[in-house]
This record gives C-alpha cells, sequence and structure tokens, in this order.
C-alpha cells in the first residue's frame, strides 16, 4: 500500500487520545481521496456512562501495523455501538491525516515547508533532467543506449513572506540483473520566513497556488503528493549535518478523477515556458490581489471543480464572479459619493415622509454601475482580446443580463429573452473565456502576451470553430 500518494489506503493500528496515551484501541483506517477517511475501532475512547454522547477529537495518535506514526486531526465521531453480550465499537471522520510523525497537540502541527506535487505539473514545466543519448553501428544498430539524469537547477522565487520553488526529485528502481527505472517528480515546494501552521498553510498559500496552476492549465488540478518537514522531526547526522525526514498529508478532494489524461502544451492557457521571464511576477500579483480577489476567485474555481454543478447554477456563480471583479478592480460609482448623498437627500425630501424609507432603500445602490454598464465596460477595456470569441458586446451583455434577470427573477416577461439549453451553455463558455482574460490581465502580463496565448489556445479554437458559431 502506499502511504505517500493521494491514493486508498487501510491500514490496521492501535489508536489513542494524546493525552490518555496508555489507553490503547485497536481499529482500521480508511482512506479515499475522492470520498471519506474514517477510523472504525473495536472499542471506544470513552467509558459506558458516556456512550450516548458523541465526541469531537481534535487529534487522535496512532501506529500501523505496518510501524507508520500517523496523526489524525480533526477527528468527528459518527457512531458508537454497543451489544450485550459483545463489545463497544465506535467510527470517526477524519478531516486530515499526517503520516510519519505523532502530533501532540493542534499547535505543534506546524511545518518548516511543505513540498506538493500537482497533476500535470511535470507536463506544465517541462523542466526534465532526463537525457538519452543513442549510439549506432556502421550499419545502423544499436550500440549504446545511454539515460543520464542531472538535476535541474531549482527555479526559486520570493512571494510575500515565502520562498517557492521548483525543485526535481529522481527515483531510481533497479534490480541490477535486467531492469533500472528512473522516475522523476516535481514539486512545488513553500517555505516561510517562519514555521507555519498547516492550517495557515493551506488558506494563506496552497489554496491560491493550486487555483494559478488550474488557471494555467484550464483545468481543475489536485496535489498528488503532499509532504512537508518540521523542526520536531530532524536528527544530526555523523557528519555533524541536519536531516529531517518528510511527513505525508492526506485528506479528501472531492471531484478527484481516478486517474489523469496527458496534457497538451497547447491545451494550458499559459506554460512556465511562457511566463518564465516573469514568473515570480504573475505568482506574486496573483497572490497578493486575492485580498481583494478572493470572491472573484471562490465563484470561478467553485464552477471549475465542480463538473457537476447544474449549467443555470454555473451561469449565476460566473455572472456573479465577472460583476464582483468590475465592483473590486473598476469604479464602483457613477457620480463621486458626497454629490449622490446631497441629491438623494433632495429627492427623499421631495416625497411624502411616508414613503422615504422604502424609496431610500430602493435606490440606496443606485449611484452603482448596473451589470449591463459594467459588462459592457469590462468588455470595451479587452476588446482586442476579447473579440477571438465574444463579436458583439452588446450583444452578450443583453444575453448575460435577460438570462440572469430570469433565472433570479422568473420574470415571464424576459423568457423569451433568457437563453437555456445549448445557446446557455455557449454564454457560459463566453463568461468564463471573459473571466479568464481578466485574470491573465491582474497577472499583469503585457496585453500582446494576452492576445497570442488566447489565440493559440486549442480550447478556444475548439470553442469557436464547433461551438460557438451560429450560436451566438
Amino acid at each position: 500500500m502506499n502511504m505517500e500518494k493521494m491514493e486508498k489506503f487501510e491500514e490496521k493500528g492501535i489508536w489513542w487520545l494524546p493525552e490518555k496515551p496508555d489507553e490503547k484501541v485497536a481499529g482500521t483506517l480508511n482512506f479515499d481521496p475522492r470520498g471519506r477517511s474514517t477510523l472504525d475501532l473495536i472499542g471506544a475512547f470513552r467509558d459506558w456512562k458516556e456512550i450516548n454522547e458523541l465526541s469531537k477529537n481534535s487529534i487522535i495518535l496512532g501506529v500501523t501495523h505496518r510501524g507508520k506514526n500517523v496523526t489524525l486531526y480533526r477527528c468527528f465521531e459518527t457512531a458508537t455501538h454497543a451489544s450485550m453480550p459483545g463489545f463497544v465499537s465506535s467510527s470517526y471522520l477524519i478531516d486530515t491525516i499526517f503520516v510519519g510523525h505523532h502530533f501532540e497537540k493542534v499547535s505543534d502541527i506546524v511545518f518548516k515547508n511543505i513540498s506538493i506535487n500537482y497533476s500535470y505539473l511535470e507536463e506544465w514545466a517541462r523542466v526534465s533532467g532526463l537525457k538519452i543519448n543513442l549510439e549506432h553501428t556502421p550499419d545502423s544498430k544499436f550500440k549504446k543506449y545511454e539515460v543520464i539524469y542531472t538535476f535541474p537547477d531549482e527555479i526559486k522565487i520570493k512571494v510575500k513572506d515565502f520562498t517557492i520553488s521548483l525543485v526535481s526529485e529522481c527515483t531510481p528502481h533497479m534490480d541490477f540483473v535486467k531492469e533500472i527505472n528512473l522516475k522523476e517528480t516535481l514539486y512545488l515546494r513553500i517555505e516561510p520566513s517562519e514555521c507555519m501552521h498547516i492550517d495557515d498553510l493551506q488558506m494563506d498559500i496552497c489554496y491560491h497556488i493550486q487555483n494559478f496552476f488550474s488557471l494555467a492549465i484550464g483545468e481543475a488540478v489536485y496535489p498528488i503528493t503532499i509532504k512537508g518537514k518540521t523542526e520536531s522531526c530532524k536528527s544530526i547526522l555523523p557528519n555533524g549535518q541536519t536531516a529531517y525526514h518528510d511527513i505525508f498529508v492526506f485528506y479528501s478532494e472531492r471531484g478527484m478523477p481516478e486517474s489523469f489524461k496527458k496534457l497538451h502544451a497547447l491545451e494550458a492557457l499559459f506554460a512556465l515556458k511562457d511566463i518564465r521571464n516573469i514568473f515570480e511576477m504573475c505568482l506574486r500579483n496573483w497572490i497578493t490581489k486575492a485580498d481583494i480577489l478572493r470572491p472573484v476567485y471562490d465563484l470561478y474555481f467553485g464552477t471549475l471543480y465542480n463538473s457537476e454543478m447544474y449549467l443555470q447554477h454555473e451561469f449565476l456563480t460566473l455572472t456573479q464572479a465577472l460583476e464582483s471583479y468590475h465592483r473590486r478592480t473598476k469604479n464602483n460609482y457613477k457620480l463621486p459619493e458626497d454629490e449622490y448623498k446631497m441629491k438623494l437627500q433632495d429627492i427623499l425630501k421631495a416625497v411624502p415622509e411616508n414613503y422615504r424609507v422604502w424609496l431610500g432603500n430602493k435606490l440606496v445602490y443606485g449611484n452603482e454601475p448596473t451589470l449591463r454598464e459594467r459588462l459592457v465596460e469590462i468588455l470595451g477595456q479587452l476588446k482586442d482580446i476579447s473579440g477571438i470569441l465574444i463579436e458583439d458586446n452588446d450583444k452578450f451583455a443583453d444575453n448575460v443580463v435577460n438570462t440572469r434577470n430570469y433565472l433570479t427573477h422568473y420574470d415571464k416577461s424576459l423568457e423569451e429573452k433568457a437563453k437555456f439549453g445549448e445557446k446557455l451553455y455557449v454564454l457560459v463558455q463566453k463568461i468564463k473565456f471573459l473571466l479568464e482574460i481578466c485574470f491573465l490581465v491582474e497577472l499583469e502580463l503585457p496585453a500582446e502576451t494576452v492576445k497570442k496565448l488566447v489565440s493559440r489556445n486549442h480550447r478556444y479554437q475548439f470553442l469557436k470553430r464547433n461551438i460557438i458559431s451560429g450560436h451566438s
């Protein structure tokens, strides 16, 4: 069983609470990267008096039958069963699993660095150290087949208080007689300036990096392997050097596919080679602008990671993302705020007193652009690029506004103007396209670079040739 990659495993072991190390209970841990992780105990951590109360334990510790130290984090008891005669059994739902170390307290779960291998990362970066040399005899027969591996130079950048590196690892497997196998794995290593709690690492940096690569690749990416190092798992070697053993991290990601297809270079929105000289700037912009754009990220990537979302919900979510993007990056007021407040006061004074509160509530957002105005402004600023898929800006804005208003209010008068079925699918693809251009702009890529990336993209070309033509 592989307890390094995000793959299913089942491990028998003994388990205990950190505050009660002598009260050990046998049980089985099951991890499913696409479902639920559970711990089923033959026994319980509580006595008979508390049998009817389900408990929540922040941490459960264990040792598997293979000798692996395991920490289970955020554990929620889901069932307790007792029979007479018989014994007590209990089950827990587990949020996160750490293999390779015992963390006694929640505050102890801090990491010096964390390394993540994402799906498609190797294809996206293409920094392999593998090289093959072939030699032939004069009559074209193979004479020599040489495989050389040289570790590529690390690509290291600084973003906020983090050092982010692309690091290659090569694992050899050989029987010295008939087979040698070299497997290269590329990791994105995140090292904070000071040790950080796993929750903060996930929230402050890992979430944004995973989204960045999803944008770059054009589809949801998932962690394949996560491993970290802590100060509490270091050892001093005989030569005086410090070594850290890896702690592997596991959690479920709903929607994660059983297998990943091969990624063609032109299917990606952009690859490392496209931004190699400005990689640091792009990633820094993506992460620092999250302070403003996080709601937009959440909405857009929420649709990308939920392939089973109804089309109407996807449309409404993406439309909200576009509206939120405009609100957070453009001028959100038609008139200066002071001028509008004075005008609003004059209007309210002119109406009967018993209508003032009602009318004031109606006009509270009257100084903000409408959805149509927001869309037209975004399109106007991107007209040299957005025209690849959106030929008529006004028509596109009308279709979005009418469909949004119908799906929100179900006004019968708008039903004929709203889009459904295949036409709604086309509209959704155009909104996604527009949002992706906006994200590229926020990375501060030059306009010509954005246009080049969009124009060559196979996904956009397919949409234009096979779906969008004739369904505007």
